[in-house]
């Protein structure tokens, strides 16, 4: 059965972005977008989720082998595409445990790191062997860690705050039909 061209997918949205350049008070409209993924992928429904396991499928009996799966797509599955990847996103967050204990490992993960960091730098301010100036590249090093870790971290959150509770509960609900189809694809690897 061929999939429709145009698929049920919203348009991507448009807000308000106050430019920061000279006019501090100029606006321009953007696509919004998101640390996980562009703007123009859709948002997940069970209206989608069928349609975009069918199209996985279909795609995959189109290119008849196994080594042929990573062809180039056709244009029009650009969309589809840019769904199934949105649809694999939230998948994965499901699969391990859910955005709240997603994001409960995110804070665990950057206090326990916090803590060994700051444990480094105390060791840096006491280490009499060291000159001051080595004790400054040792700070800086261990800074630029925490620098790192922040925006690991606020990435992360970002993508996990971006899937709407209807989302992941619709993506729990077809976890077997995403599994099966996964499974199946798995084969071809």
């Amino acid at each position: 059965m061929p999939l429709p061209t145009s698929p049920p997918f919203p348009a991507p949205t448009t807000a308000p972005v106050v430019a920061s350049a000279k006019v501090p008070t100029a606006t321009t409209t953007a696509t919004t977008t998101t640390a996980s993924h562009p703007a123009s992928s859709p948002r997940i429904s069970s209206l989608s989720i069928p349609l975009l396991l069918e199209w996985w499928q279909q795609r995959k009996r189109m290119v008849n082998s196994c080594s042929n799966l990573y062809a180039p797509l056709p244009k029009a599955d650009d969309i589809y595409l840019q769904a199934y990847y949105r649809l694999m996103e939230v998948y994965s967050v499901v699969k391990s445990g859910g955005v709240k204990a997603q994001t409960e490992a995110v804070h665990a993960f950057a206090m326990r790191e916090s803590h060994l960091l700051k444990q480094r730098l105390a060791e840096i301010e006491t280490a009499k062997e060291l000159a001051v100036i080595d004790k400054q590249r040792e700070r800086e090093k261990v800074e630029q860690e925490f620098d790192e870790l922040r925006s690991a971290n606020d990435w992360r959150l970002k993508a996990l705050v971006n899937i709407a509770p209807e989302e992941e509960a619709v993506v729990k609900e077809y976890l077997p039909d995403i599994e099966k189809t996964l499974m199946q694809a798995q084969r071809c690897a």
